[in-house]
């Protein structure tokens, strides 16, 4: 398939997967959200990101780390080679901001690039958050709730004391899209989870919640760049 993003695992505790991308420009893709830290090494071109109403751009030579729950939107780029690796490792430590780095042209292939220094890069962005740096409260509390409770969303809007009118318009302001949409995300990251365990693709989409395979193949791909099928076997 063309177009897409080429994922695979590592035997690194550190790493839960690597995706990478080499080709002219880069695919636009929507918003979204990762359980994990996104590490993103540009080596060629460039990456572009909507995030909180601003475009991020990360060019050539540079990392950008987007912190685990932070919405962002790749944006498409053109008439440019671009060869990418994407990094998610474990959030077991906090950043609150996207940040971004220079890590000059060490490497001039993919595959060059280490697992080590993979770390050694999350750790020296990680390492630039100021101390005692947890984020925002009101997105936490929020997403939390989206995401563990089943219940109706106007009955959660009732638990903050909110119309589900002003609860909406709360949760897109803080968490930047609507609470349908953000459970929606949050079922498609607990999808990928499942097909890294090895589960097969009907089950994922029966215990993700989707209506059928096809529903979850069509939101997996304009979310994710590849589809469920391509993900699973890699």
């Amino acid at each position: 398939m063309t177009n897409a993003w080429n994922y695979r695992r590592t035997a690194d505790d550190g790493i839960v997967e690597l995706a990478s991308w080499r080709g002219t420009g880069s695919l636009g893709l929507r918003p979204h959200f990762h359980d994990e830290n996104q590490i993103v090494l540009v080596l060629a071109g460039s990456r572009a990101f909507r995030i909180d109403g601003a475009t991020v751009t990360v060019p050539a030579g540079h990392a950008a780390l987007i912190p685990a729950g932070m919405l962002h939107a790749p944006m498409p780029t053109l008439d440019e080679e671009t060869i990418c690796l994407n990094a998610y490792v474990p959030a077991a430590r906090a950043c609150s901001l996207l940040r971004i780095i220079s890590i000059g042209d060490r490497w001039r292939s993919i595959d060059e690039i280490s697992p080590e220094h993979i770390l050694d890069i999350a750790d020296d962005i990680l390492s630039r958050e100021p101390a005692g740096s947890t984020g925002c409260t009101d997105r936490t509390k929020l997403g939390t709730a989206l995401t563990e409770s089943i219940e109706p969303i106007g009955e959660i809007a009732t638990s903050f004391g909110r119309s589900r009118e002003g609860f909406s318009r709360m949760v897109r302001r803080e968490l930047g899209v609507a609470p349908h949409t953000f459970r929606l995300l949050t079922r498609l990251n607990h999808a990928r989870q499942l097909l890294r365990a090895g589960e097969p693709i009907a089950a994922v989409a029966a215990d993700a919640g989707f209506s059928d395979q096809s529903h979850l193949t069509r939101l997996f791909r304009r979310t994710f760049g590849t589809t469920p099928g391509v993900y699973w076997r890699d």
